[in-house]
């Protein structure tokens, strides 16, 4: 019973990985999919998202997802959107370009939207963040920098399993990560521990500790505030997708 009560809650596990990299066989690519690799041998269903092959346009700033709880902007984001809130964990890949990630990525964050921040809407879930680069100190501040969408939940929080940073310049020669079984494993036990942190609810409790203080203080008051003022219109969606998950 307890055998099958275990192989049950393995099936329920949801493990997306978002790669914006444009080379689907890069280096950036490898990791994110062997990442997903080890999420799938702890029994997670995973999804490969890769944003190149979508058709995307820029987030216009119209608001509109808060009101309505969906982009305005018909291309294929929503379909990304879907299988993002479904999700129990992302994991972000992106290569690092002049220290930062790329725009593709930057495109997908601002596409989420101020509805996916003020609904909260990835918040229970666990994130991991995956960069490349010729400079190794480069590719970890990426990757770092990729999790940061986790740490504003202002209703519900999110919670961040770790960061994957791999050079690619070794000796002034470029070197494809999949050369390096080191590299693979590294990113095979990331994905290894996003779906076990999801198995067991880990909790982080001193993750992002001040973040959270001052969500708690100022931001998650000043921002129910203004969503029930506004829930009748505006922020109608936002409003019903709080409410609804009894979170305002």
């Amino acid at each position: 019973m307890k055998k099958e009560m275990k192989e049950e809650m393995q099936k329920d596990i949801k493990i997306v990985g978002v790669i914006s990299s444009p080379n689907y066989n890069g280096s950036t690519a490898s990791l994110v999919r062997e990442a997903l690799n080890g999420a799938k041998k702890e029994g997670a269903t995973v999804t490969e998202v890769f944003l190149a092959a979508y058709k995307l346009e820029f987030c216009k700033g119209c608001l509109k997802c808060n009101e309505k709880g969906e982009c305005p902007i018909a291309d294929g984001f929503e379909e990304i959107r879907k299988l993002i809130y479904e999700a129990d964990g992302i994991i972000l890949g992106s290569p690092t370009y002049a220290l930062e990630y790329n725009a593709a990525m930057k495109c997908f964050f601002e596409r989420l939207g101020t509805y996916t921040l003020y609904s909260s809407l990835l918040g229970g879930k666990y994130g991991v963040g995956i960069s490349t680069s010729y400079n190794r100190n480069a590719a970890k501040k990426v990757a770092k920098k990729l999790t940061s969408v986790f740490k504003f939940g202002i209703f519900k929080r999110s919670y961040i399993s770790g960061t994957l940073g791999i050079h690619t310049m070794v000796n002034g020669v470029e070197k494809k990560v999949w050369e390096s079984a080191e590299n693979l494993d590294k990113a095979n036990e990331l994905g290894r521990k996003i779906a076990m942190d999801v198995k067991s609810n880990k909790s982080y409790p001193f993750q992002n500790v001040m973040m959270r203080l001052l969500i708690a203080l100022y931001l998650k008051p000043t921002f129910k505030k203004f969503i029930i003022k506004n829930r009748d219109k505006k922020e109608r969606a936002s409003y019903h997708s709080l409410h609804e998950r009894g979170l305002i």
